[in-house]
């Protein structure tokens, strides 16, 4: 009896057209998703551009990311980010322009910079829902929050992360210091 020849066929390391190799790819996809580290961060370090970067992660078809609710973070930082340019919507009812500012709010691991979650809005609702659906355990780890100065945040915050301090993040605490700064002036 013959033994049967048995070709396993790789896909190729520099693919046609490609500037770059497989497992190059690969390792700045893992760096930005194991390590949580920025792009550009990732892009320096590994001496490559931003769009390579971006570029393989969008190609990466299989991301497993860690399951959030399994995670502990000690420290949290909460900021909401405008997604888009202001949009103006006619209500077809009555003829009445309306004003969508799009925002959401962005939970991130502060040891990590692993994003957490991701809600909705910029208000005590829509923060205190994404703090909400997370599990008792992930929420009394967290030690430190850092967060801009909102009263919104701060109400969701005392409602439920109760045991946590709150700080005021580096970029508004330098913000606020040069107000001063120029008021006093």
């Amino acid at each position: 009896m013959r033994a049967a020849l048995v070709l396993r066929i790789h896909p190729p390391q520099v693919p046609r057209r490609a500037r770059s190799t497989a497992r190059l790819r690969d390792q700045v996809v893992d760096a930005v998703i194991r390590s949580g580290r920025a792009v550009s961060e990732t892009a320096a370090a590994f001496a490559v551009s931003w769009w390579m970067v971006r570029a393989a992660l969008n190609e990466a078809s299989l991301l497993t990311l860690p399951d959030v609710d399994g995670l502990n973070p000690r420290m949290l930082g909460i900021d909401e980010h405008r997604f888009r340019s202001v949009r103006y919507f006619r209500n077809p009812d009555s003829g009445s322009w309306t004003r969508y500012e799009p925002w959401m709010t962005a939970i991130v691991d502060l040891d990590t910079g692993q994003v957490l979650g991701v809600v909705d809005g910029r208000d005590q609702k829509g923060v205190g829902e994404g703090l909400f659906a997370r599990p008792l355990a992930w929420r009394l780890a967290g030690q430190v929050v850092a967060t801009d100065p909102s009263a919104a945040f701060r109400k969701a915050l005392r409602m439920w992360l109760p045991r946590t301090a709150v700080a005021v993040d580096h970029f508004h605490l330098v913000s606020l210091a040069n107000q001063a700064l120029t008021e006093a002036r």
